[in-house]
């Protein structure tokens, strides 16, 4: 009887955990996409000056930089700008033809979210990292895609450029929600990384 409550009782603890934690990752995607639409319309606000109401492409905005590291060879620029990308990354298959794009991009990020998902549950509650990582990149897919469906473009405002012993490159613009995307990859790829370390050494272990 005491084995059979004590068992009631881990499973009680094991379903308020899950709750917790889904709790947790959802409010993590609902503060990345908050923070990434915030963010695109403060862009939109503080640096469209005009916009054609027949054509995405024929828009005029003006840049301020609000960080610039001064050094001898002027090696790191920072700026937030706006920028209307309707491809991809790196702006990726936005010349399609219009009555073909924004449809393109519906089913493919739809079906992107939808295996990211089904991969968030199919992923054991004790990996955290894993669906860290996973959550992090669904909600940036979400961020992007509401912008799909509301603009048929994506809000860019984040711009890097550097000049580091010769090499000289300017960043494509990029937002909150390439941010997480990125930042959810890096956590898989270490996780992956520290699970081979981890399967080296038991196998390292196991042959003494």
């Amino acid at each position: 009887m005491q084995k059979s409550n004590s068992n009631s009782e881990d499973k009680q603890l094991t379903s308020r955990q899950t709750i917790f934690s889904m709790c947790g990752y959802l409010f993590l995607f609902l503060g990345m996409v908050l923070l990434d639409q915030v963010t695109k319309l403060w862009s939109e606000k503080a640096y469209l000056i005009e916009s054609s109401l027949t054509n995405i492409r024929e828009y005029t905005q003006t840049s301020n930089a609000i960080f610039h590291l001064e050094s001898g060879l002027n090696w790191l620029h920072f700026d937030t700008t706006y920028v209307r990308n309707t491809g991809a990354a790196w702006g990726f298959m936005g010349n399609l033809p219009e009555n073909i794009r924004p449809y393109f991009f519906y089913v493919l990020t739809s079906a992107a979210m939808i295996v990211i998902l089904i991969f968030f549950f199919k992923t054991k509650s004790k990996l955290i990292l894993t669906r860290l990582g996973i959550a992090l990149i669904f909600s940036g897919a979400a961020g992007n895609f509401i912008d799909r469906v509301w603009l048929h473009y994506v809000i860019d405002w984040i711009h890097f450029s550097w000049n580091l012993f010769g090499w000289n490159y300017d960043y494509p613009v990029f937002n909150v929600a390439d941010c997480a995307v990125t930042l959810g990859v890096t956590i898989l790829i270490i996780e992956t990384i520290i699970d081979e370390i981890r399967n080296r050494k038991a196998k390292k272990l196991a042959k003494g």
